[in-house]
């Protein structure tokens, strides 16, 4: 009796500790990469100046560069450029060796200074003017007021293409999309972009021909990926 309780005893015990494993399938997807482009107004322009000075010594060339400076700040003041519409970085003083065979030491300063003015005319002017003062380092770039606008509707864009371009392929496959895995998304780049239409009437001819007659335009991308899963 003793040797048949523990037979169902051990024989409940094992039985219990029976499972069963399910596999189940993975869920497929589909991951879409796209890229849109919105093209927004060139209202402005981003003036770049770089001030650099070489001299012997650190505080020879930082004298120097201070000269510069007050040059820049004073042509900068004179054509009345707004505070909030310039940025600059701090002086930066480093030691370099000449590639004579004595290697002498001298000392090289560099700061960059940027300026923003949505008045066309004024590049030309400053250009002039920074030349006359003994500038020969700088460079420009269009840019826009309507940045953050572009940004957000080349986004939009290219996530309603990205999801068209999935229902194409599910639909064409004879399944379905059915929700998001994940999504991702790069920088925004911004790039100028010509957009030729000239603006000066036929009839004007007391201003002269300029390239800035012409519109211009920032193309602003937006690179996103999209997985979707699949139902069949």
């Amino acid at each position: 009796m003793n040797r048949l309780l523990l037979l169902l005893a051990l024989f409940t015990f094992f039985g219990c500790s029976a499972t069963a494993q399910v596999t189940e399938k993975p869920a497929e997807t589909i991951q879409i990469s796209m890229n849109a482009t919105e093209y927004v107004p060139a209202d402005q322009i981003i003036f770049n100046i770089n001030i650099t000075v070489e001299d012997a010594t650190p505080r020879t060339a930082f004298n120097k560069h201070k000269q510069m400076e007050m040059l820049l700040a004073t042509t900068l003041k004179k054509m009345k450029l707004l505070e909030h519409d310039i940025r600059f970085q701090p002086v930066r003083i480093s030691n370099r060796y000449s590639n004579n065979r004595n290697q002498e030491k001298y000392s090289i300063t560099n700061q960059q200074v940027s300026v923003s003015f949505s008045d066309f005319d004024l590049y030309e002017e400053l250009q002039i003017a920074l030349i006359e003062n003994g500038f020969s380092s700088f460079n420009a770039n269009f840019s826009s007021s309507e940045l953050d606008a572009g940004k957000e509707k080349a986004l939009v864009a290219a996530i309603t293409e990205a999801k068209s371009k999935a229902e194409l392929i599910a639909k064409t496959s004879g399944v379905r999309i059915a929700g998001v895995k994940s999504i991702s998304y790069g920088d925004y780049t911004v790039t100028p972009h010509s957009n030729i239409q000239y603006r000066m009437a036929a009839d004007d001819l007391e201003s002269a021909p300029s390239m800035m007659d012409f519109d211009q335009t920032v193309a602003i991308s937006a690179n996103i990926s999209i997985e979707y899963y699949l139902l069949d």
